[in-house]
């Protein structure tokens, strides 16, 4: 490798130019877990991962007491629409947790437990949200945030329905089933962990993938991005790609599972701005119902009116 020149771009990453390639060099702290994700998400991915070079003694890292040096492929971005980068994620992530699909086996008292944490959660949202209705039901003088709760109180209502039902349709056929699919996730899903290239784009920075179930990444991608025109159409078609209902049956429990708890708790008293936080923390639940009633209620098309061809006795007539 002849180098021509070595740039720092950050405090962590320089750029390498040598005379048949551009690389990029990145620091990173003694734990070198990452590496290895990625290095397993290349070898099950490569259109959308880049690769890490070996040293010359075969490693993938280069280590000193307190941080590790790698050697991956520089990436020329270019400039790109924001929604184009949101759409391209949203391939991206379905592409990796299929290249990575595994089946888990699930003991019973594995399931047991798995349900108990998730009925909990769900448990005490709802309650928060009881609980806080009968608070402001016994108020004269209401604040708009609290004559605002009590307005959108069915809908919330029926979102932890929906959400209990959903939930308890997904322990049952795991009960039956006693495995789960489970994919290599992001973890840490933000369009910044991705590069736009001319050729093609790439998912970096996998210090928080594991494998997991993968709708927990598209539950976090509705949270992040159900401000963005389409975002709706890119779920609904990743949910009726998955080969299992399973699957789906946990992306809408977790998606209509919002923490009112904390968020009564972390109120600022200023009734406009916790308005306007409630609404961007429901929003994607919101989303969510909207997308569980296309999947399963879809509209019926509306009859068409034709207008029948009149006998022959009523022509004569």
């Amino acid at each position: 490798m002849s180098v021509v020149s070595m740039t720092q771009l950050t405090t962590k990453i320089w750029k390498l130019v040598c005379y048949d390639k551009v690389y990029l060099i990145k620091f990173a702290n003694e734990d070198d877990s990452f590496v290895m994700k990625q290095l397993y998400a290349y070898k099950e991915l490569r259109e959308h991962v880049l690769p890490i070079y070996k040293t010359r003694s075969g490693e993938s890292v280069a280590k000193n007491s307190d941080h590790v040096a790698y050697l991956t492929d520089y990436v020329e971005q270019i400039p790109m629409p924001f929604e184009k980068r949101v759409h391209d994620y949203a391939k991206m992530l379905e592409k990796l947790h299929q290249a990575t699909t595994l089946k888990v086996e699930k003991h019973d008292e594995e399931i047991r437990l798995m349900y108990e944490t998730d009925y909990s959660q769900l448990k005490r949202s709802f309650m928060a949200l009881e609980g806080h209705m009968q608070t402001i039901e016994m108020k004269i003088n209401r604040s708009p945030f609290e004559w605002y709760v009590m307005m959108i109180y069915p809908l919330l209502y029926g979102m932890y329905r929906r959400a209990d039902d959903v939930m308890q349709k997904f322990y049952k056929q795991l009960g039956r089933k006693k495995n789960l699919t489970v994919s290599m996730i992001h973890g840490d899903v933000n369009i910044a962990n991705t590069l736009s290239g001319a050729e093609a784009s790439y998912l970096i920075n996998f210090e928080k993938s594991h494998f997991d179930l993968p709708t927990t990444d598209t539950v976090r991608f509705l949270a992040h991005y159900h401000q963005v025109p389409g975002v709706s159409h890119m779920v609904t078609d990743y949910l009726k790609n998955q080969k299992e209902e399973l699957v789906t049956y946990h992306f809408f429990f977790k998606a209509l599972c919002v923490d009112l708890e904390s968020l009564f708790q972390a109120r600022s008293g200023n009734s406009l701005m916790d308005i306007s936080f409630l609404n961007e923390k429901v929003a994607p639940s919101m989303l969510a119902m909207e997308i569980f009633d296309n999947l399963y209620h879809p509209p019926k098309p509306p009859k068409s009116k034709t207008k029948t061809k009149p006998s022959k006795a009523e022509d004569d007539e």
